[in-house]
């Protein structure tokens, strides 16, 4: 009797969490507004997507005016729970295999097997409160060959269709291309929103939509700096960053703009990267520093958001120099010789400013798409002199490739960082 009583209370206990999910299910739909503008509507209120490609940091995330973050894939479904904890949607990630990856999109068994457990998360899923729209792959088209992969996307979009009205699809595809467009329009009709990863090629990825055909919206789902693969690179192929103050101005112009002004088709954007990762250099495109600190990027986007810089705001390096030539020039240096690091930086509304600096080899990387890479170990700096515009160090005695790297910290631990390639020769 015991029993029966504990198993009927435990039914009842999941009949009232199934509805009470169910009756926070959000609404969301791609509408157009009396301009004949898109617009995703959340609950039949306009929603403007002002996001984050984020994993963590989701209080300061809100706290800077951030309503949503993007998530690459279901593999950690407490990132939705804790993006509902801060009132934050969620772009959910569906991981279809990039051919890239060794996906075969001839081997029938392994796309039936895929197709199947992504429709499993997406059951999984459906009627989280925190969900906003569905990401079905991101850059499949990276380094492709075989079109058979739209097929996949299209499977699982139209099965979305059928079993979660209340959530549009979205294919994310890496820069701006007529092939892709093309393929996703004929083979994607299930696709409402139109994902777009672009760095440099931000610059007239609206416009090239618009020549492209394409007729539905657009979400730009990462955006931020112009990434390694775009980046100038030295004679040795180390490829040079700007120093933080120079990513941080372009992120701005860029979300001012560019993001903001297509009114007729962008859905909204997510930012590249809330968080940190090695991806030619451990500073390329985080916002965070790999102690979790925060960078005056961070700043950037409250003020994007907002309107309003925060009340404690992070120093910011402007330029950075290694005897005398900046970090756009490249530099060789002797094997055991005195040299000069010089930084340029604005103190903003700091009194009291710590600098500190770091000494790696060079992490010379193949990968793309944002695949995985190791960080390499820091080396010994030997610092002969140091002061507030930068240090005297030592070159290693062994000859090779190097690149070093200048950080400023506030009292609160707000960052900037800079760094200069050299090589020892």
């Amino acid at each position: 009797m015991e029993r029966n009583i504990n198993l009927f209370v435990s039914l009842v206990f999941g009949m009232l969490y199934a509805l009470t999910s169910q009756s926070q299910v959000g609404k969301v739909e791609v509408t157009t507004n009396a301009a004949g503008h898109f617009e995703l509507h959340r609950n039949g209120v306009p929603y403007y997507i002002k996001g984050a490609g984020a994993k963590d940091h989701f209080d300061l995330l809100a706290k800077s005016g951030a309503n949503s973050i993007r998530i690459w894939s279901t593999n950690n479904g407490s990132f939705l729970d804790s993006a509902h904890q801060h009132d934050l949607t969620v772009a959910l990630g569906l991981y279809v295999r990039p051919e890239r990856s060794g996906m075969d999109y001839n081997d029938e068994y392994a796309v039936k097997g895929q197709i199947e457990q992504l429709k499993n998360e997406i059951l999984k899923y459906k009627d989280h409160p925190a969900l906003l729209v569905w990401g079905i792959g991101n850059e499949v088209d990276l380094r492709y060959s075989n079109f058979k992969v739209w097929e996949t996307i299209e499977t699982l979009a139209k099965f979305i269709k059928e079993v979660d009205p209340n959530h549009p699809t979205m294919t994310v595809i890496a820069g701006v291309d007529p092939s892709k467009v093309y393929h996703i329009k004929k083979h994607c009709p299930s696709i409402d929103i139109l994902g777009l990863n672009v760095y440099g090629s931000i610059e007239n990825a609206g416009a090239n939509l618009r020549k492209f055909n394409w007729d539905k919206p657009y979400i730009i789902s990462e955006w931020g700096v112009n990434g390694p693969f775009e980046a100038k690179t030295t004679s040795w192929k180390a490829k040079i960053e700007p120093p933080n103050g120079v990513k941080a101005d372009q992120r701005k112009r860029r979300y001012k703009e560019l993001i903001e002004k297509d009114k007729e088709r962008c859905l909204g954007s997510y930012c590249f990267l809330w968080g940190q990762k090695q991806e030619s250099t451990a500073t390329w495109h985080g916002m965070f520093l790999s102690n979790g600190k925060p960078t005056e990027a961070v700043d950037v986007m409250q003020y994007c958001w907002m309107g309003e810089w925060p009340a404690s705001r992070a120093p910011s390096i402007t330029d950075i120099h290694l005897d005398a030539k900046n970090w756009q020039k490249e530099h060789r240096v002797a094997p055991s010789t005195n040299v000069t690091l010089s930084l340029d930086y604005e103190k903003n509304n700091n009194k009291n400013l710590e600098f500190s600096y770091l000494l790696f080899p060079e992490a010379f990387s193949s990968k793309i798409g944002g695949d995985r890479q190791e960080t390499p170990e820091k080396i010994s700096l030997e610092i002969i002199e140091k002061s507030k515009s930068g240090i005297i160090f030592k070159t290693p005695k062994i000859k090779g490739a190097y690149r070093i790297f200048a950080y400023i910290k506030n009292f609160h631990g707000q960052c900037s960082v800079a760094n200069i390639p050299f090589l020892v020769e």
